[in-house]
């Protein structure tokens, strides 16, 4: 009998340290706020700034051109033109306004295609910086402290599991002193 409650007893022990021996380090990370501060973040930024107002251009250049035609197709009208007269100009007016909203939505893609471009290599850059980070302080796995729209994800934990700040150090980002790693 004695023999049977030592052996349990040694069972819960070695259950109760296969437990532990299992527990999962997690760190947190703010990426939201690691990417406003990478310089090359800033450089994107520009770099769409400056393809959107190009895109907005070509498409404005199509506006003023439907606004001409619009003008003349009034004009004609005031001057009496004929229903078979400015036929023509109805169907190339119907013609640009589609052309305006088809180039419109090309230029949403264009620019969503080219953000997704130049993010990749950004964000690849911070996927490395976090995986040496978390290697380094032996983080099983990390979390992004907010998703996609700003809603917190971690609502706890540890000071010392967050490598916000880690990270930034890696990747030779200074976090501003009133800002704070979450």
């Amino acid at each position: 009998m004695m023999k049977i409650k030592t052996f349990f007893l040694m069972c819960l022990v070695l259950v109760g340290l296969a437990g532990t021996s299992f527990a999962q380090k997690i760190g947190y990370a703010n990426v939201d706020l690691i990417l406003v501060y990478m310089p090359e973040t800033k450089s994107m930024n520009q770099t769409l700034q400056t393809y959107q107002q190009k895109l907005g251009e070509q498409l404005q250049s199509k506006q003023q051109y439907a606004q001409s035609k619009l003008q003349e197709y009034q004009a004609k009208a005031q001057n009496g033109a004929t229903e078979e007269e400015l036929k023509p100009l109805q169907e190339e007016l119907i013609r640009l306004d589609e052309e305006i909203k088809k180039a419109a939505a090309d230029a949403d893609q264009k620019l969503l295609k080219r953000r997704q471009e130049l993010l990749q290599p950004i964000t690849e850059k911070l996927g490395n910086a976090i995986k040496a980070v978390a290697t380094e302080q032996g983080f099983d796995y990390v979390l992004n402290t907010v998703d996609g729209s700003g809603v917190s994800l971690v609502l706890h934990g540890p000071e010392g599991n967050d490598i916000t700040e880690t990270v930034m150090r890696k990747l030779g980002i200074q976090l501003p002193q009133n800002s704070g790693g979450r």
